[in-house]
């Protein structure tokens, strides 16, 4: 039973590491045009930090999300106790969709290099990366998505 955990988590890190390497590869290449699409992966390449707080992010979450399915599978919980534990882990999972969804939207939205968005402890934090100044109307435009996506609970 362990080892279907541990395939998607493992699914995962090489779809990562995968894009990472993408990233790399489309940089060394030296191209400096715009992407065809917001499918490409060439957006996190721009701000290093914001690369490595993303996977660290990830990290944090899987190893959570690992934590949480090992509980599961020790049979040592009640009925209740799965479904509980259950829903934490599909509201992490919707948690980091979001934030990631939320990235693309401003990006798209707002024309910036990179954005990089965190959900913690009821707040949200968006770090943007450009060369322009950020504008107070634009700020309040973020702060409006970043509402619509995590909803009144967030701040």
């Amino acid at each position: 039973m362990k080892r279907k955990l541990k395939l998607p988590i493992l699914l995962l890190a090489v779809v990562i590491m995968l894009s990472v390497f993408y990233i790399k590869e489309a940089n060394s290449n030296g191209s400096n045009s715009t992407p065809a699409n917001s499918d490409d992966l060439t957006m996190s390449a721009l701000n290093p930090e914001f690369t490595e707080a993303r996977l660290l992010g990830i990290e944090e979450a899987n190893a959570q999300i690992q934590i949480w399915e090992e509980m599961i599978a020790s049979g040592d919980l009640s009925a209740d106790e799965v479904l509980e534990t259950s829903a934490l882990i599909d509201d992490l999972r919707d948690l980091k969709h979001k934030e990631a969804s939320l990235e693309e939207v401003i990006m798209d939205e707002l024309s910036y290099d990179d954005v990089l968005v965190v959900a913690k402890d009821s707040n949200v934090y968006v770090d943007v990366y450009t060369d322009n100044e950020i504008t107070k109307l634009a700020a309040v435009k973020i702060a409006k998505l970043a509402q619509t996506s995590f909803g009144t609970e967030y701040t």
